[in-house]
């Protein structure tokens, strides 16, 4: 699990590429370690998970209409802006972590 969450962690720091999906892992990863992700280092990705979970995950893309993407993409966006500094901090957490 540490090596995984670390992967995501690096990858969510280098692309916003599988933004949600990345997000998505590390709330679970955050879950299974502590039972529950609040008021630990997956923190938001717990608040971004919620805050989003009417998006599109890269797997469903597919299946959706091109004008709803665009406004997925569009309130994807708007979120990743919001939340950079705060998954950047936690992503270096992550990391940096000796008992991930």
């Amino acid at each position: 699990m540490s090596e995984d969450a670390i992967k995501i962690a690096k990858n969510l720091l280098e692309s916003d590429e599988n933004y949600l999906d990345n997000v998505i892992a590390l709330w679970r990863i955050g879950n299974e370690k502590y039972g529950q992700c609040w008021d630990t280092e997956y923190h938001v990705f717990g608040v971004i998970e919620s805050e989003t979970d009417h998006l599109p995950l890269k797997h469903v893309r597919p299946n959706c209409s091109a004008d709803f993407l665009i406004k997925a993409d569009e309130e994807l966006a708007e979120t990743i802006r919001y939340y950079r500094s705060d998954v950047a901090n936690a992503c270096r957490k992550i990391i940096s972590s000796k008992n991930v």
